[in-house]
């Protein structure tokens, strides 16, 4: 049953209050550079500091698939920035949205699972916790401004399904924390993958069946 509101006019959903703040952080100017700046920045030390030596050691073809927060950021800042002009890269955009959200909470969980096994948060823990929450708040942003299809959650499925075996199977994941918890952080990583492609499958499917077009 609707309940009307006191002015006799349905109170805004929450989606549509999300979907408004997307548009409004995509068109301000100011903002968005701040964040490409921010992202950016975060982006070149997390190469450079966390992921220097592993990039390194790696053959050149692995390349793309070893610093997954980095990397995550640096293409939410092109997706961003593509949006704020009037591009519609929904597949990339999709891209960068899960990376966000898939290491974003991979990071946070890591950190929390080295202080369950006797660990501390240091501030190196503090800082990369609250940087990576930052990530999965700026996947989900990006997620109302997408209008992605089953061949966009299909290239998504593939490309984190390659970083995980990469990360998992070849063994050239980031370096931890608790190395000890690796069989949980392991299933955390895949689980993460098949939960979010899952979610993004049952949106596609339902656009497909609803006749929707991809527009902002």
């Amino acid at each position: 049953m609707r309940v009307p509101s006191t002015l006799g006019v349905e109170p805004p959903r929450p989606a549509s209050i999300i979907g408004a703040f997307s548009r409004w952080l995509v068109s301000t100017p100011w903002v968005v550079w701040t964040l490409v700046t921010v992202n950016l920045g975060s982006s070149v030390a997390g190469y450079l500091y966390w992921y220097g030596k592993d990039i390194l050691a790696a053959p050149p073809y692995l390349w793309p698939f070893v610093p997954d927060s980095p990397l995550s950021a640096t293409l939410w800042a092109v997706a961003l920035l593509a949006l704020h002009r009037g591009r519609r890269w929904h597949m990339f955009g999709l891209l960068a949205a899960t990376g966000c959200i898939k290491y974003g909470l991979w990071t946070d969980m890591i950190w929390f699972t080295n202080a369950r096994a006797g660990g501390h948060y240091s501030l190196e823990a503090i800082v990369m916790s609250a940087n990576h929450f930052g990530m999965v708040l700026e996947g989900l942003v990006l997620l109302p401004l997408l209008a992605f299809r089953l061949r966009d959650v299909g290239f998504v499925a593939l490309w984190y399904g390659l970083n995980d075996l990469v990360d998992y199977g070849l063994g050239d994941h980031p370096r931890v924390p608790n190395p000890q918890d690796i069989d949980v952080i392991t299933a955390f990583a895949v689980g993460s993958t098949i939960v979010l492609v899952a979610i993004w499958l049952g949106v596609a499917l339902r656009r497909a069946r609803e006749g929707q077009r991809p527009s902002l």
